[in-house]
């Protein structure tokens, strides 16, 4: 028997839709460990998929569809990598992506589910993408990955009842989209984000976290979100722990040490888990 070990991901934002500077999208998110995907090769169900050889495959463990935590493309990569692995043929994570058409926007879940961690991608040129859209409408290859590495805290999560964006409604939103900051917004992720994380200085990951709420196209999606959504966000900020909007949501996080994590899985309900700090894993029994 073959198992797939697959992951979820927050996406924490995306950087530029614009394209001012001849590129769009880039961004950034981290690996959890848990929800996850997990498959083998059962006879429960078909995968046929274009350019993927078909697979009979059960699933073993598996989570909601648009809540913010990457489903579409976890989903394809485990059962795209089931398929290949049954027939001995090596791809990567990108490679897998162009095929079943994901990493169009971001790249966060396909180099999260090859190495794990906290993942910057560098977003797409012009001369591959000619406007912002969604994954689900643009045939643009994975972005280049700008930064890999290991993720120090645990991750919450709560998933309150909210919006559940995708589809034609997402592709409007981004052909619409009208955005402010993104000049604020580099500087909070380059000069804030990105070194706190490698320094593991979690009050300034927290920060910039809570900057990055009110900027770019962040403060879009947080504005789409309910009520209840944004409530969630504004009592976890009061308890010392500003959340983000994971991708459109509606699913929120924050970062934390266990005490801490345990404290607002008391307070709030959620969970909180340990990042994934290996990707994706393949078990032959």
């Amino acid at each position: 028997m073959i198992k797939v070990f697959g992951l979820s991901r927050i996406h924490i934002t995306l950087f530029d839709v614009e394209g001012k500077y001849g590129r769009f999208d880039g961004g950034m998110g981290v690996a959890l460990k848990y929800p996850r995907i997990v498959v083998n090769d059962g006879n429960c169900n078909v995968f046929n998929y274009e350019g993927i050889p078909k697979v009979n495959f059960c699933i073993e463990e598996d989570y909601d569809s648009h809540i913010g935590l990457g489903h579409t493309t976890q989903y394809l990569l485990t059962l795209s990598k089931l398929s290949l692995e049954k027939r001995l043929i090596r791809k990567n994570s990108a490679e897998i992506a162009k095929i079943v058409k994901r990493g169009s926007t971001s790249g966060i879940g396909v180099y999260a589910f090859e190495y794990g961690g906290f993942i910057v991608d560098g977003g797409h040129s012009k001369k591959v993408k000619k406007e912002a859209l969604p994954s689900d409408f643009s045939a643009s290859p994975p972005p280049p990955l700008i930064l890999r590495t290991d993720f120090p805290w645990y991750i919450y999560v709560n998933t309150p009842n909210g919006r559940r964006i995708f589809g034609k409604e997402e592709l409007e939103i981004f052909k619409n989209a009208k955005v402010e900051g993104i000049d604020i917004l580099s500087r909070v992720v380059l000069m804030e984000f990105i070194p706190s994380v490698s320094e593991k200085d979690l009050e300034g990951v927290l920060d910039a976290l809570d900057r990055i709420q009110g900027l770019g196209f962040k403060k879009l999606e947080n504005s789409l979100q309910t009520d209840e959504v944004k409530k969630l966000m504004t009592k976890m900020k009061n308890k010392g722990f500003p959340a983000g909007l994971s991708s459109f949501g509606p699913s929120i996080f924050t970062f934390c040490n266990k005490r801490e994590c345990e404290e607002l899985v008391s307070y709030f309900g959620g969970f909180y888990t340990e990042p994934n700090n290996t990707g994706a894993k393949v078990i032959w029994s």
